[in-house]
């Protein structure tokens, strides 16, 4: 009796795929500028909404005190880390070049996006 089972191998296929896309990104990217990005793409996941009240206590803490005052860093660092392949791309080669330019973008982007994402945040403070 044969019972049907899903399609391991196409699970395998999407999974190696997966793992292949990761491994690229990592040796694109870099460790450190990969942790970067990671957490910047996390302080825009949970951007503290204007309305809500400030937590002195567990997760809300982090959210409501830690995230709003690491926000600036993460995007110093974006900012810091596209001039510096900027620089560094005066003395790449072709590669290396296309390399840095696809990092500038993705960081600049990125930059972009938090800024977008922590205004409502920022602007009812200054209110």
């Amino acid at each position: 009796m044969q019972t049907e089972t899903s399609n391991p191998s196409g699970r395998n296929t999407m999974m190696q795929t997966l793992k292949s896309w990761i491994g690229s990104f990592f040796r694109q990217f870099g460790a450190l500028r990969s942790t970067l990005l990671g957490f910047t793409v996390l302080s825009i996941l949970f951007a503290t909404r204007p309305d809500q009240p400030i937590v002195y206590e567990g997760w809300g803490f982090v959210m409501t005190v830690v995230n709003p005052a690491l926000m600036p860093l993460w995007l110093s660092g974006l900012l810091l880390d596209a001039l510096m392949s900027k620089v560094v791309m005066g003395d790449a080669d072709a590669a290396g070049r296309a390399r840095l330019r696809l990092i500038i973008r993705v960081e600049l982007i990125l930059a972009l996006v938090l800024v977008l994402a922590w205004t409502p945040f920022f602007m009812a403070i200054m209110a």
